[in-house]
């Protein structure tokens, strides 16, 4: 089985991608000043399996369930965000080994595209963790603090900081016609968990028809490079299939670690805007 894996599987979706020196990366601009469309709506809800299996080959072990929500729109500090809930865990079986039920919540800002808040409450077998971050967009800095002990701190950022969760619906808003294969997108991110900021990317490579279980769908492939380290094996890369049109839904992923691959595929999806 899987051990020492203290990150949720649901983060496997989110960009924690190779780091590049900070001060040569130009970040992506999300804020909807030329685009006025989203690539959700309110009460959009997507489900996924997560299944764990040898590299290269389908999982064949189910190892839990996850799902997105964009539950409803709140004002926060005089702005309105995209209340965005993930939530993922473990089934009976694979809880007698490593018992996992996570919980992540982002508000972001429906016109930058950025996050003002976001709420991490993991519990992954001995590991736990209940953090809380706001992000004070006209000073450039993040405030955070640990529920559990009450330990407080302050990190700078820049104006296109991202959270773990914000960056996945960030970037599903970009325009189709702003893709171009083989060009990378650099994201910066907030790591809550180590209270630091992580210059990541993502690169689309090729277009692919694939199944799934909503159906035959035409996607983007996109090879996210993950730093080698007790969980990420540096054998593979790591690949996400969005849907190729403007709601760049995730349908699937497959990432390498240490001891074989994890694999996560759709299930269902409800309230998706029509093109």
């Amino acid at each position: 089985m899987i051990k020492n894996k203290k990150t949720t599987i649901l983060l496997f979706f989110i960009p924690l991608f190779s780091l590049f020196s900070q001060n040569k990366l130009k970040y992506h601009d999300f804020s909807l000043k030329k685009s006025k469309k989203t690539a959700f709506l309110i009460g959009e809800k997507i489900k996924y399996r997560f299944s764990y299996g040898k590299s290269n080959k389908k999982g064949i072990l189910t190892a839990g369930y996850g799902q997105f929500e964009v539950k409803k729109i709140v004002n926060l500090r005089g702005s309105d965000c995209y209340y965005i809930k993930a939530s993922g865990s473990s089934t009976k079986l694979f809880s007698i080994f490593y018992e996992v039920n996570d919980v992540f919540e982002s508000y972001l800002d429906t016109s930058e595209f950025v996050p003002l808040k976001f709420y991490r409450n993991i519990h992954e077998d001995k590991y736990k963790a209940k953090q809380l971050a706001s992000f004070i967009r006209g000073a450039n800095y993040v405030k955070t603090v640990n529920l559990i002990n009450q330990e407080k701190k302050h990190k700078k950022i820049s104006k296109y900081t991202q959270d773990v969760l914000s960056a996945l619906f960030a970037s599903r808003n970009i325009a189709n016609e702003n893709i171009n294969l083989n060009d990378t997108v650099f994201i910066e991110i907030f790591n809550l968990e180590k209270t630091k900021i992580t210059p990541s990317y993502f690169v689309p490579i090729k277009k692919e028809t694939i199944k799934t279980k909503i159906g035959t769908l035409k996607t983007i492939k996109c090879k996210i490079n993950t730093k080698k380290s007790r969980i990420f094996s540096d054998k593979n890369s790591t690949y996400i299939w969005v849907t190729d049109d403007q709601k760049h839904l995730p349908v699937k992923l497959e990432t390498p670690i240490r001891v074989g691959s994890i694999y996560i595929e759709i299930l269902s999806v409800e309230n998706l805007f029509e093109n």
